[in-house]
């Protein structure tokens, strides 16, 4: 046999069931409210006319006395508007007092209802206002309007029994989030070109300015900042380019004559005396013999010489003193050539090159070079600059240098010729620039090599950083 429920236990499931059926009830009614109200606006297309037609149809559903639309522009909401009006005098007393309450609601982002329950703890002060400046039993229901954030608020206003109207709340405020977006778009759109201009820079920065993105806009500002700063700002431009230390003098020491090395009495690096230190000896042997056959014809045709003269001959003394002078300047070029078979330099230094110790006894040839001697002071750079840097280089114009000995030691320098003449150096063509030097410390040499910084002039930062790349651009596009 089955067991019947207990009678309180179906009394509790019928009064559930009636709940269940009221809660369905007053949702079929908010969707039913929603839909009308969209179905009402359909067919609009101007922002205007749906603001009022909102008012209109709101005012004839709930039976409010006066229904009232705010936009927020900027940090004010102003009155966009009313039901049964078509034209908003802001200048009007009621107006402020409406907008002032729609402030209120929008500040707390609440729906306000005034007379407010016991158990709401909003602030209603200036829709208490907007209640008073009204005769009778009134009652106001002010609502956010909300997209994502509130944009505008809609205030009811009923003329009395306030507590039979918080039951709408829920009514409104789903075909108030159902309407919304539209009338927003509508809004922002149905304007003339210049507002809506306005309209979306300002939004623009306010997104700029905002609390939003710090580490995006932080970044933007420093970068505006740098670029702005190398457009306008100016630095001193550098030509760079590789150098290498000079003497200031130079001699090569050549072979006198043909001969054969006989014996070398220095080394690269050593230090010699003009005209006095013996650099190396040639053999004069052969030299000697040379000149012994010279003086036999000299003394030779000088006595054919007196022969003759003395028996009236003339013709025939004639050619002997010919023949006489002739081995006479032979004698001559011996002895200048045996007084240099000790060579010796012409200017006081040190030996740059020339390690012949192994070269005793071979042979050399006139003209060949043996040493090269300079003095180790004063020293110059001899600095490449490419052709496309060298318009900007000026005689007088200052800078440094660097070795690659000692890098993080600087040395002044100042540019004193410029070669008018190009030359090839590494595939490249480079103009010979020689700078003097200021301060140069005792270890340099001549040889040493480096990267030489000439100051030419100052220009702005972002042409300096460019120059080159905008010259490799001109040159390929031809312009």
């Amino acid at each position: 046999m089955t067991n019947a429920p207990h009678p309180e236990t179906r009394y509790a499931q019928m009064l559930v069931s009636q709940q269940k059926w009221q809660d369905l009830q007053a949702r079929l009614m908010h969707v039913e409210m929603a839909l009308g109200l969209a179905a009402a606006t359909a067919g609009l297309t101007r922002f205007q006319a749906l603001a009022v037609t909102i008012c209109n149809d709101l005012a004839a559903r709930l039976g409010a006395r006066r229904v009232s639309l705010g936009i927020l522009r900027g940090r004010y909401v102003h009155v966009v508007a009313m039901n049964q009006t078509e034209k908003i005098l802001r200048k009007m007393q009621l107006i402020r007092q409406i907008e002032e309450a729609m402030e209120e609601c929008l500040d707390q982002d609440a729906d306000i209802f005034y007379p407010s329950p016991a158990s709401a703890d909003l602030i209603t002060r200036c829709s208490a206002k907007l209640i008073s400046t009204s005769a009778g039993d009134e009652a106001i229901m002010a609502l956010p309007l909300r997209r994502g954030s509130p944009v505008g608020v809609l205030i009811l206003e009923f003329a009395g029994g306030s507590q039979s109207k918080l039951s709408d709340v829920a009514r409104v405020r789903v075909a108030l989030d159902l309407i919304a977006p539209r009338l927003m778009d509508l809004y922002a759109h149905d304007r003339w070109f210049g507002a809506r201009w306005l309209a979306n820079s300002r939004g623009y920065l306010a997104k700029l300015v905002g609390p939003t993105h710090t580490w995006v806009k932080a970044a933007a500002i420093a970068v505006a900042i740098f670029l702005a700063w190398a457009f306008f700002a100016e630095g001193t431009f550098y030509l760079i380019a590789n150098f290498t230390l000079e003497p200031t003098r130079q001699a090569e020491i050549v072979a006198p004559f043909n001969g054969y090395i006989k014996a070398v009495r220095v080394r690269p690096g050593d230090k010699i005396i003009a005209h006095q230190t013996i650099l190396a000896d040639l053999y004069t042997a052969k030299l000697r013999d040379q000149l012994a056959a010279a003086q036999a014809q000299y003394f030779a045709f000088r006595k054919q010489a007196d022969v003759a003269r003395a028996r009236g001959k003339i013709a025939d003394m004639q050619i002997a003193d010919d023949s006489m002078n002739g081995a006479a300047a032979r004698m001559r070029l011996l002895h200048r050539q045996i007084a240099h078979a000790q060579i010796k330099s012409p200017i006081s230094g040190v030996v740059l090159t020339g390690n012949l110790m192994r070269r005793i006894g071979s042979p050399v040839h006139l003209g060949d070079v043996l040493f090269k001697v300079a003095p180790i002071r004063p020293l110059v750079a001899r600095i490449d600059v490419l052709d496309s840097d060298v318009l900007y280089a000026k005689v007088g114009e200052k800078g440094t240098l660097a070795t690659a000995s000692y890098p993080g030691d600087v040395i002044g320098i100042r540019i004193t010729h410029i070669n008018p003449m190009a030359q090839v150096r590494h595939h490249e063509n480079v103009f010979r620039v020689r700078a003097a030097l200021h301060g140069a410390p005792t270890w340099l040499r001549p040889g040493m090599q480096g990267t030489a910084r000439i100051a030419a002039g100052h220009r702005r930062y972002i042409w300096i950083w460019t120059r080159g790349l905008v010259n490799w651009i001109r040159m390929k596009l031809w312009f």
